[in-house]
C-alpha cells in the first residue's frame, strides 16, 4: 500500500483549470540563493528550507511522473487507448506534465504544479512579507488547507475533464487512494514540519474536501454510471460460495445493484455527528453540503484526535465490510491520527493483494495497530 502511495505520488496534484499566467519552469526556481542550495538551512537563517528544488529533482516522486508515461507500462496503457503521444494527450498531459511548460515537460509534475503558474509572481516573491501579494498575483496558497487540498484532489481524485475512469483503470492506471497528511508525509519533505495539530488539521479539511468533491463528480455524470464512481471489489471479486459478501449480506440493497464507493462517506461520518441523521440519509446533496461545512470548520478548528480514532475503532466493522477502498482510508486515517505511525505497517501490507481481502482479517489486524497507539 505505501508503495502504492509513492507511486501515486507521481501523479501529483494540477490545478483543474487552465493557468492564466504562463508557467516559468523548475529552472526558475533552481538559483543556489533560492531554492536551488544542496544543504537545508537553518531556521534562524530562513524560513524556507533552501533546498527544496534538489530535494524535488532528486528525491521526490512528482519529478519523474512524465517519465512513467514513457516506461513500458506507461506506453502499454497508451497504446490500449489508442494515444499516440502521452504527454500532449488531454488524458493524461493534466496531471503527468503539471506545472512544466511544453519545452521542458520532461521534468513531469513541477514547482508550478503546486504553486501556481509563476509568470506574475516569481520576483515579488523573494521580497520579505510577500506572501499576500503572491497570491493575488497567481500563487496557490498551499498554507491553506482548503486551497491545498483541492489542488492535490484535481489529480489524486480527479476533477470534470480530467479523471481516472473506469476505462483508463481498465487499461492498467492504478486506481486512485489518496489522503492529504499520508500522501505529505510519504513524500520527500521540502518544507519545515508542520505541528501536531496542523497535520489533523490537514487530515480533516483534506478527508472532508476529498469526499466534497468526489460528490460532485458522482453528481456530474448524472444516471449514466461511471463504474470508477463505484466500489471496485463488488464486481471484481471471487465468487466462491464462501465469499464475504455472500455472508454479510445485502441489507435493502438489491444484490448486483451499483453501490457508490462509500471509502471517503465512512470516514467523514466519523465527524459528522452533530447531523449524522442527515448525512446517513443518503442524499447526495446533503452529504456534499455536511462535507463542504466540515471542510471550512476545520480549517479553523483542531481535531479531537483521540476522539476521531475512538469512533473510527467502534465502527470498524462497518468501514471493513464496506470494502477494500474504505480499509485504505481507516488505514491511512489511523496512520495520520496516531502516535505510532509504524503500527499500520501490517495493513499497508494486507492491502497490497485487494483479492485476498477479507473484513475480519482486517479488522483483526487494524485492532492490534490501534491498540499500539
Amino acid at each position: 500500500m505505501k508503495a502504492i502511495l509513492l507511486l501515486l505520488l507521481a501523479a501529483s496534484a494540477a490545478a483543474a483549470q487552465p493557468a492564466a499566467h504562463a508557467y516559468i519552469g523548475a529552472g526558475g526556481c533552481a538559483s543556489s540563493n533560492c531554492h536551488g542550495g544542496t544543504t537545508a538551512l537553518a531556521a534562524a537563517e530562513s524560513r524556507v528550507l533552501g533546498n527544496e528544488y534538489a530535494t524535488w529533482s532528486v528525491s521526490d516522486k512528482h519529478a519523474r511522473a512524465a517519465k512513467a508515461l514513457e516506461e513500458p507500462h506507461g506506453k502499454r496503457i497508451a497504446q490500449i487507448l489508442g494515444i499516440t503521444d502521452a504527454s500532449h494527450d488531454k488524458r493524461c498531459a493534466p496531471c503527468h506534465v503539471a506545472g512544466s511548460p511544453d519545452k521542458t515537460r520532461s521534468d513531469g509534475v513541477a514547482c508550478e504544479a503546486c504553486h501556481g503558474p509563476a509568470e506574475a509572481w516569481l520576483g515579488p516573491h523573494t521580497r520579505q512579507n510577500s506572501h499576500e501579494a503572491s497570491v493575488k498575483a497567481g500563487m496557490i496558497d498551499t498554507k491553506n488547507l482548503d486551497t491545498r487540498a483541492r489542488t492535490c484532489l484535481a489529480c489524486h481524485l480527479g476533477a470534470r475533464g480530467q479523471e481516472v475512469d473506469h476505462e483508463l483503470i481498465a487499461a492498467g492506471h492504478p486506481d486512485l487512494a489518496f489522503e492529504l497528511d499520508t500522501f505529505t508525509a510519504a513524500q520527500p519533505a521540502h518544507h519545515r514540519p508542520a505541528a501536531a495539530n496542523l497535520r489533523q488539521r490537514a487530515w480533516a479539511v483534506g478527508e472532508a474536501v476529498a469526499l466534497g468533491q468526489f460528490l460532485r463528480l458522482v453528481q456530474s455524470h448524472g444516471d449514466k454510471p461511471e463504474f470508477s464512481d463505484l466500489e471496485c471489489y463488488q464486481c471484481h471479486h471471487d465468487l466462491r460460495s464462501e465469499s464475504w459478501r455472500l455472508q454479510r449480506g445485502y441489507g435493502a440493497r438489491k444484490p448486483g445493484a451499483p453501490q457508490l464507493d462509500a471509502a471517503r462517506i465512512e470516514i467523514v461520518r466519523l465527524l459528522a455527528a452533530d447531523e449524522r441523521a442527515a448525512f446517513d440519509s443518503g442524499n447526495l446533496k446533503t452529504m456534499e453540503r455536511i462535507a463542504d461545512q466540515l471542510a471550512a470548520k476545520y480549517q479553523q478548528q483542531d481535531v479531537d484526535a483521540a476522539a476521531v480514532l475512538r469512533a473510527l475503532s467502534a465502527n470498524i466493522q462497518r468501514i471493513a465490510d464496506a470494502g477494500v477502498h474504505a480499509a485504505e482510508q481507516a488505514t491511512m486515517t489511523l496512520d495520520a491520527l496516531g502516535t505510532k505511525p509504524d503500527a499500520t505497517a501490517p495493513l499497508y501490507t494486507y492491502l497490497e493483494h485487494p483479492s485476498l481481502y477479507r473484513p475480519a482479517e482486517f479488522v483483526g489486524l487494524f485492532q492490534k495497530a490501534a491498540a499500539q497507539q
